[in-house]
């Protein structure tokens, strides 16, 4: 790969899901650097918006702690370099023995696919067949298997709130102003302040950056979310102002969930949750008489208190009103890939699962084909004939965003065998057996399945800014390898199509259709199959994009009306969609929905919106009690917020310390007012502890901060080689902090932003 200077080439973003498309510049030793980033104006989506974190993504491309050579753990913890097929052949001779040992499902799989880096995680799931894996955690069961299974059990399928054309918009934990998320974020804040006819409602303890553009903030006491939604609606139901006709046509189920609103005593619930009844009652007014109304949730209530109730209660806002299938509303959209998959399960009569599949230890909840992570230490750590025997980590790093991160090290000790997938020497590698190291985003060929769009369903493939580093590999040729050495597909079945795709697209098309049915198995491991015989039919580097072939194969089949709406129909489909693809430097459109296809495509026989689920409303019934689910107390008297997001915070992405450099940047936030009452003056050194752990903080005040709550930002307490080479972390490692016990007892999801939490200065007694 040739650069010439000055020359822009297009990307995309990597640091959240809604991928903003870039140009970038290169420059620094032999152009490895990015210099200059600005806004793709061509983009489809974000049509040059960028925010400030995307300008400085050369903190992830130039880290000075770079991973380059594959790495091996020594008996006595240090780690020595070997040479790729050392480690290829270690690897799955290792892997090897513990499928044959205790079989493929002893070993499990976390990650496979980070934030914008995709393509690797498809071809992970070859592997994960051939070795017979059956248990996988990442990210999204940190944060989003709560959210999609109560996708699953209402519409049976991913839907994007129309923020931008919303009368109405409410954020719920969620700041876009400074975690982004949704497209063109303060552009959008922007808009709707400007716009008298338009309104916006936060609901969230902290005054944020948002809610300064808010009509209506709904300062929430932490903890207490599941009562504020429950009394909005409550209002609503108790006054009438439901689309009785809208619910009978379009819902199932609406006069049972209405029923158990009726004897809610809103005002009671409104001043437990913290909230004057008159301002609570007012937002219920502005939602029911709204044309349209959006509502997007975020981390704030998914890894709080009752979080899956509490997103229950944020769909039945807008569903129990009317908006969905609407301008403005909730639509169905048609996603080039399902991240997260929907796995709607039949119901008894009264709303509930009549079957769950579970961790075979612990009997953690397996949602949308992942476990709950924050079980991974707990289904290791013991003595069961089913324990997992063996880890595959790849792209993710979950000894530093599980909680316990103390418990989750010694459980990946005690394995028989470990390996991570990464490009950093992560605190999950310095775990393990073997480090692969792998090509940066920017470095291949990558693409992101998150982006939910309406109507036009968006894709962008993206080919790579940089040349790759001679001594890395990229994740779909370290699967690949791997999956050669297991020798799970005969040479013999790969060899027909290989002939086959030097004889064109087209014949390649009809052999591998042909293979398919006399090789079923091969489905299952499609990702190797496509990888090593149509992948060197295409041009040097651009192997990996053979996959994109065949899931444009199974988009054309699965969404046939969408994608006819491009232009694209018959035989040839699917093929002509991978060209367009492969042509989009910019991304391009995958399929057109309407509003008709989010009733035709709910799954439910009767096309209708199943509005019961019967475990959450069991829960709902509980609040009733007053009592709140976790309790801060003399000990602990605060309640912690473990990982807000700052204006330079980015998960684990970006390890150098220099990304985050400024004021109070790694700094415990809390209200003066509590700092006053607890003699902790601003800029001191404090020990913040928690039923688990505790860590040394300097204090910054935050008059935006709830009282009686304090923070500490994400994307901290990674470690970073100094000049010595010796690891130092910068800032608090939440996730020693936080404990595994206290998680969503339906999905199992981390409650991270109330954890008991208490400070004292560093030097006092």
């Amino acid at each position: 790969m040739t650069t010439q200077a000055n020359e822009w080439h297009k990307t995309a973003c990597n640091l959240c899901f809604v991928n903003c498309g870039l140009k970038v510049q290169l420059g620094g030793p032999e152009n490895r650097e990015i210099i200059k980033v600005k806004g793709d104006d061509e983009h489809p989506v974000s049509e040059g918006y960028i925010c400030n974190k995307a300008a400085r993504l050369n903190y992830y491309q130039s880290n000075p702690n770079r991973l380059l050579h594959p790495m091996r753990r020594k008996p006595d913890g240090s780690y020595e370099q070997v040479d790729w097929n050392t480690a290829i052949f270690e690897v799955a001779s290792k892997l090897k023995v513990v499928k044959e040992t205790h079989g493929g499902e002893r070993i499990l799989y976390y990650g496979g696919g980070s934030q914008g880096n995709h393509l690797g995680g498809v071809y992970g799931a070859s592997l994960r067949k051939a070795l017979g894996v059956r248990y996988k955690a990442s990210a999204l069961s940190q944060e989003k298997t709560g959210l999609a299974w109560v996708f699953s059990r209402m519409v049976g399928g991913m839907f994007h709130p129309e923020a931008d054309h919303a009368e109405v918009l409410m954020f719920a934990g969620k700041n876009p102003f400074m975690s982004n998320g949704i497209d063109k974020a303060r552009l959008l804040l922007k808009k709707i302040k400007k716009d008298p006819k338009r309104k916006l409602i936060v609901l969230d303890p902290r005054r944020t950056e948002t809610a300064d553009y808010a009509d209506i903030h709904l300062a929430v006491t932490p903890g207490r979310d599941a009562w504020c939604v429950a009394a909005i609606i409550a209002h609503m139901v108790q006054n009438n102002m439901l689309p009785m006709d809208w619910l009978k046509e379009h819902t199932t189920g609406y006069e049972k969930v209405i029923a158990h609103f009726k004897d809610i005593s809103v005002d009671e619930y409104a001043v437990f949750s913290g909230i004057e009844p008159a301002l609570l009652k007012e937002a219920a007014m502005v939602i029911a008489e709204a044309k349209s109304f959006a509502l997007e949730e975020d981390l704030g209530v998914q890894m709080a208190p009752h979080s899956t109730l509490v997103t229950y209660l944020n769909f039945l806002t807008f569903l129990l009103t009317g908006n969905y299938g609407k301008k403005g509303t909730a639509a169905m959209v048609a996603q080039f890939i399902d991240v997260i998959a929907t796995d709607y399960l039949p119901v008894d009569d009264e709303g509930k699962e009549l079957s769950r599949r579970t961790m075979p230890v612990t009997g953690a909840p397996i949602v949308s084909g992942l476990f709950a992570g924050n079980f991974m230490a707990e289904e290791i750590l013991n003595d069961h004939p089913e324990r997992p025997r063996a880890l595959i980590v790849e792209s993710s790093n979950p000894v530093h965003s599980l909680a316990e991160a103390p418990k989750l090290r010694e459980a990946i000790r005690s394995l028989e065998f470990s390996v991570v997938i990464d490009i950093a020497m992560t605190e999950t590698a310095m775990e393990c057996d073997y480090v692969l190291p792998a090509a940066t985003q920017y470095e291949k060929w990558e693409a992101t399945f998150f982006p939910r769009n309406f109507p036009n369903n968006f894709f962008h493939l993206r080919a790579p800014v940089i040349a790759p580093v001679a001594s890395v590999l990229t994740e779909p040729e370290i699967h690949s390898r791997i999956m050669d050495e297991l020798e799970v597909v005969k040479p013999s079945d790969l060899s027909i199509l290989k002939f086959a795709a030097k004889g064109g697209i087209f014949t390649y098309t009809l052999a591998f259709l042909l293979q398919l049915t006399r090789k079923p198995k091969l489905a299952g491991v499609i990702a190797y199959v496509l990888y090593r015989t149509l992948g060197p039919s295409l041009p040097k580097g651009q192997e990996s994009t053979a996959v994109i072939w065949g899931i444009s194969q199974i988009y054309a089949k699965k969404r046939v009306k969408q994608l006819a709406r491009t232009g694209l129909k018959g035989f040839s489909a699917g093929t002509k969609l991978y060209k367009k693809i492969m042509n989009a430097s910019s991304g391009t459109v995958i399929g057109i929905s309407n509003y008709e296809d989010s009733f035709t495509d709910i799954p439910h026989p009767d096309n209708k919106i199943q509005l019961v689920i019967g475990e959450l409303l069991e829960e709902l019934n509980e609040l009733k009690s007053m009592q709140p689910l976790i309790k801060t107390n003399q000990n602990f008297p605060f309640s912690l917020v473990a990982g807000s997001r700052r204006a330079y915070t980015a998960n684990c992405a970006i390890r150098d310390p220099n990304w985050a450099k400024g004021k109070n940047v790694t700094a415990l936030t809390i209200h003066p007012e509590d700092a006053d009452k607890h003699n902790i003056p601003e800029g001191a050194q404090v020990i913040l502890s928690t039923e688990v752990g505790q860590a040394e903080a300097q204090v910054a005040f935050d008059d935006r901060m709830h009282l009686g709550t304090i923070s500490v930002p994400n994307g901290q307490g990674m470690h970073f080689m100094d000049e010595h080479g010796e690891p130092v972390p910068t800032g608090i490692y939440i996730n020693e902090l936080t404990s595994a016990k206290h998680r969503d007892k339906f999905i199992g999801t981390p409650l991270h932003k109330f954890v008991p939490a208490n400070i004292k200065l560093a030097n006092s007694a």
